[in-house]
């Protein structure tokens, strides 16, 4: 019986031996590296971060520009004032008056005295006068036909005084003084000036004075500036020769004379015919289109 004891251990340490698992192969770690004495190690640097992707640069949106401001519009219908001698109060002022009342955005006003000018303030005082129809009418735009019977000595307004003598060295000067004063008066406000230069007449001496008046005129006007602007009216009412145009068709009647007997004033046709080819320059400077209208306004 004791060799069966011994042999019964054994046997169990053999099998006990036979069913342990053969343990894993342990991980080689690598030996740290060397510190130097007396130093702390270094911490070891934190992995660095991915890089953001990059968003392609936009270029930054060109600011739109401003709105330009736009004037406001009248509110109501542009007034004009005609001023001037006989050419004025007679034909052609009423027929232009007409035309341009007729239009349904222009209200249109005419104040005129015959055998008048600027050169005798004594006689007819133009700059109070047109100051007190400005002032009255409050016109957008002044159109002024004058002059032909400037052609004399310049007087004060009370006829007292010292002359400038027609045709002496003072006198295109004087002249040229008195229709910038003349000017001044009617332009406040922003208000525009068209000046008709003096039409051309069939009459050799008179055409010598008119010359004269005319040049003088235009540079006044030059002189003003924007707000004035001066029309020479030569081309109306000549040819491509450069002669006077003695007759011509208005609307559907036949040509017609445009002239009176004395060469200077125009007929009835002649003043329509004017007023015509005046209309649209004074349509122009005023900055209103053409239209037509077969209503016509009540009468002022």
């Amino acid at each position: 019986m004791p060799l069966l004891r011994l042999f019964v251990p054994l046997t169990l340490v053999f099998a006990l031996a036979c069913d342990k698992s053969t343990p894993a192969t342990p991980a080689l770690t690598p030996p740290p590296a060397a510190i130097p004495s007396g130093e702390p190690p270094a911490p070891e640097p934190a992995p660095a971060a991915a890089a953001a992707p990059q968003e392609p640069a936009i270029a930054p949106a060109t600011p739109e520009p401003a709105p330009a401001e736009v004037a406001a519009a009248p509110s109501g219908p542009r007034k004009v004032l005609v001023l001037g001698d006989s050419l004025a109060a007679t034909g052609f002022g009423a027929m232009l008056e007409k035309k341009l009342d007729e239009h349904p955005d222009i209200e249109c006003f005419r104040k005129a005295k015959s055998a008048t000018g600027l050169a005798r303030p004594d006689f007819y005082d133009w700059e109070s006068e047109a100051k007190k129809a400005v002032d009255q009418r409050k016109p957008d735009l002044v159109v002024i036909i004058m002059g032909g019977n400037d052609g004399q000595d310049l007087t004060t307004k009370t006829g007292k005084g010292k002359r400038v003598a027609w045709k002496s060295d003072g006198w295109n000067d004087a002249y040229k003084a008195r229709v910038a004063d003349f000017l001044g008066e009617i332009s406040a406000e922003g208000r525009k000036v068209l000046w008709l230069g003096l039409p051309r007449t069939g009459t050799t001496s008179f055409e010598q004075k008119l010359t004269t008046i005319r040049d003088v005129q235009s540079q006044a006007l030059a002189d003003f500036g924007d707000a004035g602007v001066y029309l020479d009216t030569t081309p109306f009412i000549t040819d491509s020769a450069g002669e006077l145009i003695d007759s011509a068709t208005i609307g559907k009647r036949k040509a017609q004379a445009l002239r009176e007997e004395d060469g200077i004033h125009f007929t009835m046709a002649g003043s329509e015919f004017f007023a015509d080819k005046v209309y649209p320059e004074v349509l122009r400077v005023l900055g209103v289109d053409d239209a037509t209208t077969e209503a016509k306004k009540p009468q002022k």
